[in-house]
């Protein structure tokens, strides 16, 4: 029974940052880091984001094996079961949020703040039930151990990387780069806060809920 209401936080969780991802590109005031690269393959080739982020975790999870090789954990291939359902999960909160326009700047950063606020939640969720990280951290995660760095720095520059790509990408297919703006830039910047904020008065309930354990979340993984 504790199991499954572990996977049901986690997939939760999972909801709350397809809902969170499609939240921002509704207040179009620019993306989060880790969804820039998905959405501007999809902006280019005209399919569905969902569709386009399970190619690229499919991607990340590929350049994980060839980092960690024999390092790398049966258990950790779940991620590409979790990337099919997360990728579901975009497409259907896509079409949940459908109907949603904002004409105006305050209303575009009052969506951007939900967001911001809503991606944060889901990945205390998600990460708390300590099943196995989305890609995006698993390659984090194996480049770390790779090259012994810490967490955070890698996570920034894999952030800035993913950006400057999907720029590249935008601009040479599109001409613009539109979906990077300075909503971005805020989340970037304010999303790592706000999971810590929220994990510290979220994640001891959870892990009470689930494992008997009040610590509280990795300190690496929420900064």
């Amino acid at each position: 029974m504790k199991y499954i209401l572990r996977l049901t936080i986690y997939f939760a969780g999972l909801f709350f940052l397809a809902i969170g991802i499609n939240l921002a590109i509704k207040s179009n005031l620019g993306v989060s880091p880790v969804s820039a690269l998905p959405l501007a393959i999809s902006n280019v080739v005209r399919v569905s984001l969902g569709t386009v982020t399970i190619a690229v975790y499919a991607f990340y999870i590929l350049v994980q094996v060839l980092i960690l090789r024999r390092k790398f954990k049966l258990k950790s291939l779940f991620q590409i079961f979790f990337s099919f359902v997360f990728g579901f999960f975009v497409d259907f909160a896509a079409v949940l949020l459908h109907g949603i326009e904002v004409n105006n700047y305050l209303g575009q950063v009052l969506l951007m703040i939900i967001s911001i606020t809503t991606v944060s939640i889901g990945v205390v969720m998600f990460i708390t039930m300590d099943i196995v990280p989305n890609a995006p951290d698993g390659l984090v995660l194996a480049i770390c151990d790779k090259t012994g760095t810490d967490f955070g720095k890698i996570k920034v520059l894999f952030d800035c990387a993913s950006v400057i790509a999907a720029a590249g990408i935008s601009l040479v297919f599109i001409g613009n780069i539109s979906t990077m703006r300075e909503g971005t830039i805020i989340s970037a910047l304010l999303t790592g806060k706000v999971i810590g904020i929220i994990s510290r008065h979220c994640a001891p309930c959870l892990k009470r809920a689930v494992f008997n354990n009040f610590s509280e979340l990795p300190e690496d993984i929420a900064a």
